[in-house]
């Protein structure tokens, strides 16, 4: 048959091409080879456009490009990484991770130039080398467990509860204190983020990724105005009595911190809360239908007062105020403020256009109270007494078989009628007067006697005496610097918490 083909052929003309494919397949190597000749001979190029942090790598050895790493190494271990976020700014120095230049990657970089990936990705990499120019970074690695303890200690300390910005008084300026807010750190990520930074080289600012936060209600910036001492007041107590003690230090720790805006009143109660045993309070004297008893919170209106006297001193509108049953003694007649729960009140409203602060301080025998604010709204104070009155109380002695000597069942002490001017000046000019009104009912003194019943009425305390009211008022901090502390008496009205 294919005899008979070729001789169809040779007759009529028919010319059949024959295909050499050994001559494609050789013609193939030889382009392959010719290719990949080229490929290497490029390759063998790439070192001449290759720098190493800027400096050119032709001409420097392995041991010439060690000793450029190790003396920058210890440079770079001083820098830093700033890691930002959310309230986050916090700059990570390299040695804390124990940082290192990471060799391999750069060695890698420099000299496996189109030697990895597919051919097409290393043909590419050869010419955009040849192209462009490669600089190498400096890739940083830091220890991995270091690196772990770092990222972990950094969600701890923001993974906690949001507390307020506060201002604390220091002399007659102010320091504020920054917020702090609840911040939860996505650990695993941010570990991350830092092992990309350091290995690019160029140390740039790593965001912090937040997964949940919560923000504090008071931040810095609403204190930005607070930046002095508007007024301050001391009273002193009986360092002995433990459980009133315990009750004013309870008290004054809930007030402190307090924050009254622009135009705001202040309520004592609300701020304070209840004062319970389930709080903490304890039993301590309290005045009950004439009589002192023991109840949770006694003491908590030596705070109340207090802050009374250091918000007269500081020009701030007097808003509600009742006086105790009878005079304090840890404070002028007529410069107290009593406090009940769900009942007597004290309360004030900041009249200025600034925010004012709250601040306290105990100690083993006083309480201090601050008032800080801005220095546009400083004042000067000036009390005058214009009227008090003495009430005299009765003794009145009730015969009682059952005992055998008098024995006192009621205390006794003279009421009392006052009123006190206060006049205040502010810095820009304005003036403002009010007046303190006190009126302290006498309290009958009860006495079981084995002899006879009678009554009579007696005087036993005189405010015109030794020294003069107001020069104590007067005394802007604490009073104990114009006259000698007296001892303190417990007095009160119904349910009164002093």
């Amino acid at each position: 048959m294919k005899e008979y083909r070729r001789r169809y052929e040779e007759r009529h003309g028919i010319v059949h091409r024959k295909y050499h494919w050994r001559r494609w397949v050789a013609a193939a190597v030889l382009v392959c080879l010719a290719g990949t000749g080229g490929f290497f001979f490029a390759q063998t190029k790439t070192v001449q456009a290759v720098l190493l942090d800027g400096q050119p790598v032709e001409g420097m050895t392995a041991d010439n490009i060690e000793a450029y790493l190790d003396k920058n190494e210890s440079t770079m271990q001083k820098q830093a990484l700033l890691l930002q976020g959310d309230d986050i700014n916090e700059e990570l120095v390299l040695n804390k991770i124990d940082c290192t230049y990471d060799r391999d990657r750069i060695n890698d970089e420099i000299y496996l130039i189109g030697r990895t990936g597919t051919p097409w990705q290393r043909v590419a990499d050869v010419y955009t080398t040849l192209r462009y120019g490669k600089n190498v970074a400096l890739a940083i690695k830091a220890d991995p467990d270091k690196l772990t303890d770092y990222v972990e200690k950094l969600r701890k300390d923001n993974d906690v509860s949001e507390e307020n910005a506060y201002a604390e008084p220091n002399g007659s300026s102010v320091i504020l204190h920054k917020e702090i807010n609840h911040i939860v750190i996505d650990a695993d990520s941010l570990r991350g983020h830092i092992e990309d930074t350091l290995a690019s080289g160029t140390l740039d600012p790593v965001a912090v990724p937040i997964t949940d936060r919560r923000d504090a209600q008071i931040k810095r910036s609403d204190l930005a105005g607070i930046d002095t001492v508007l007024s301050s007041y001391t009273t002193h107590f009986d360092s002995t009595n433990p459980d009133r003690n315990k009750n004013i230090d309870i008290c004054q720790g809930i007030l402190t911190h307090s924050f009254v805006k622009a135009g705001e009143t202040f309520s004592f109660n609300d701020s304070v809360g209840t004062r319970t045993r389930d709080k903490g309070y304890k039993d301590a004297p309290v005045y009950f239908d004439n009589k002192v008893v023991l109840d949770a919170g006694g003491g908590v209106c030596q705070v109340s007062t207090t802050l009374f006297n250091a918000v007269l001193r500081a020009g701030l509108m007097i808003s509600g105020r009742s006086p105790h049953f009878a005079p304090a003694g840890y404070v002028p007649v007529g410069m107290d403020a009593t406090v009940a729960d769900n009942s007597l009140d004290f309360s004030f409203t900041n009249p200025f256009k600034h925010p004012v602060y709250i601040y306290t301080k105990y100690n083993s025998n006083s309480v201090t109270v601050y008032v800080l604010g801005n220095k546009a709204d400083t004042c000067t104070v000036q009390f005058e007494t214009l009227s008090q009155k003495t009430l005299p109380h009765k003794i009145v002695r009730k015969h009682d078989d059952s005992v055998a000597e008098d024995v006192r069942d009621q205390e006794g002490y003279d009421g009392h009628d006052i009123k006190i001017r206060r006049k205040v000046k502010y810095t820009d000019g304005d003036s403002y007067t009010d007046t303190i009104v006190s009126h302290y009912d006498p309290n009958t003194e009860i006495i079981k006697t084995a002899g006879p019943s009678s009554e009579e009425t007696v005087q036993t305390s005189n405010l015109e005496g030794e020294f003069s009211q107001d020069y104590m008022i007067n005394e802007l901090h604490d009073p104990t610097k114009a006259v000698a502390p007296d001892e303190p008496v417990l007095v009160g009205t119904a349910g009164e918490q002093r």
